[in-house]
């Protein structure tokens, strides 16, 4: 059972004893952020953060389809308004759609409405435009605060950060250093990070390819964020 549904039936088990929402989820457990999952399995998840884009997506879902290769996708509510058929192209090649949020702020000036209003506008966004609603969010920048922490407990989300971080945002990194930053850091179990949507994305796509095949070499195999999750059970 996800956490999803278990918040939300130990919650209406709460208010069913006449306990009060903002007392009922004090009582609640306080989720922590999944980094990644232990397991002697060599799986990985390959996520995507900032999109979808127009360029790019389109030519990293050509290099996993090429490679047949499962990934997920947190996608911003902005940029899904605005490039609706790509992530419906997301959504029907079979990958996995988490929620980024809507506008990418800077979460630690927000208030805890703020966030939660910041959510739940992209969860209406992929809702609209694919029929789906989300399971997963990441936060932008990875930022934590209790109003972060509080928002998605009350949107019902689990939170996915990420244990393998190349930094394929920055434009100094090429294709060669992203790839290497992956393969000298990737052990069973790991989330990995990258952005479709952004500023470096060209070299993102060229490191794609070479990452792919030398993982797969090595015995790796990919799978979205919810079946990583269902290989700790």
């Amino acid at each position: 059972m996800s956490r999803v549904v278990l918040y939300a039936l130990l919650l209406a088990c709460l208010l069913g004893y006449g306990i009060s929402p903002v007392t009922a989820r004090e009582l609640l457990p306080s989720y922590e952020p999944i980094h990644r999952i232990d397991t002697n399995k060599k799986v990985v998840a390959l996520t995507f953060d900032d999109g979808p884009d127009a360029t790019y997506t389109p030519k990293i879902l050509e290099v996993l389809h090429k490679n047949r290769v499962p990934a997920t996708f947190f996608v911003l509510g902005s940029q899904v308004d605005k490039h609706p058929k790509v992530l419906q192209w997301i959504y029907k090649a079979g990958h996995e759609i988490g929620n980024h949020g809507y506008h990418h702020f800077d979460l630690n000036k927000l208030t805890e409405h703020e966030v939660y209003e910041d959510i739940k506008q992209a969860e209406r966004s992929i809702l609209r435009t694919t029929g789906i609603l989300a399971q997963y969010y990441r936060p932008a920048g990875g930022v934590m605060t209790h109003d972060v922490m509080d928002a998605v407990q009350a949107s019902g989300y689990d939170i996915i950060h990420w244990s393998v971080d190349p930094r394929d945002w920055s434009l100094a990194r090429t294709a060669s250093v992203i790839a290497k930053t992956v393969k000298s850091n990737v052990s069973s179990g790991d989330i990995i990070l990258f952005h479709d949507g952004g500023l470096n994305q060209k070299q993102t796509v060229a490191a794609l390819q070479e990452l792919i095949s030398d993982l797969r070499s090595q015995g790796y195999r990919f799978v979205t964020v919810s079946q990583l999750l269902d290989e700790a059970k």
